[in-house]
């Protein structure tokens, strides 16, 4: 198994440079800022259930994405649709059939007051690589693209731009291929729209 401590040594190995050992964490934790923003994991994805508080839905504290949230009426159960207004619907009451993203969380429309139960099926974050963290699904998975993007950070830092050109032209074909990846692992017949929420 590929490990935080591993991928530090090949970086290290790879940048011929002693004095940006201490730096190697920083193009680590750079390079996944870049990696989780370009990639949702679908492996990764999962459920909770819950009540709102006062109409809104406090998101997990893991949450990356939105895959669709849900209720059950009559022993059935319903995804409910995004609306990016919400003022503009006229129903003030009744079984809630919308929502929209709000402050960092989520809002049902109509009002679904407090206590009304829902389910959320979402994306969970990758967690980042830290002493105490010493792998993760994309490192397992896409150990190449972990260190290409690292070295590409590296790279930026030493001011090598012909050696930055050339890496990121590799790591953007390796945001492809693990893009494929995840699309071949993820569930069939999925639906519903993703919505990242701002922060």
């Amino acid at each position: 198994m590929t490990t935080y401590t591993i991928l530090k040594s090949a970086i290290a190995e790879n940048i011929h440079r002693t004095d940006l050992t201490t730096k190697i964490p920083d193009f680590i934790a750079l390079a996944e800022t870049f990696m989780f923003r370009e990639l949702n994991v679908r492996d990764l994805e999962t459920s909770t259930t819950g009540t709102t508080t006062g109409g809104l839905i406090t998101l997990p504290t893991d949450f990356a994405y939105l895959v669709k949230i849900t209720t059950t009426y009559g022993g059935r159960e319903y995804a409910l649709d995004y609306g990016s207004d919400p003022r503009a619907e006229t129903a003030t009451s009744g079984l809630p059939y919308g929502y929209t993203m709000e402050s960092g969380a989520l809002r049902l429309y109509p009002e679904a007051g407090t206590g009304y139960a829902y389910k959320i099926y979402y994306g969970a974050d990758v967690p980042r690589l830290s002493d105490s963290v010493a792998t993760n699904w994309l490192l397992d998975n896409a150990y190449d693209l972990y260190l290409h993007a690292s070295l590409v950070e590296a790279h930026r830092y030493a001011q090598n731009n012909e050696a930055v050109s050339l890496m990121t032209g590799l790591v953007n074909g390796l945001v492809d291929s693990v893009r494929r990846l995840i699309e071949r692992k993820a569930q069939p017949n999925r639906g519903g729209l993703q919505i990242k929420p701002r922060r």
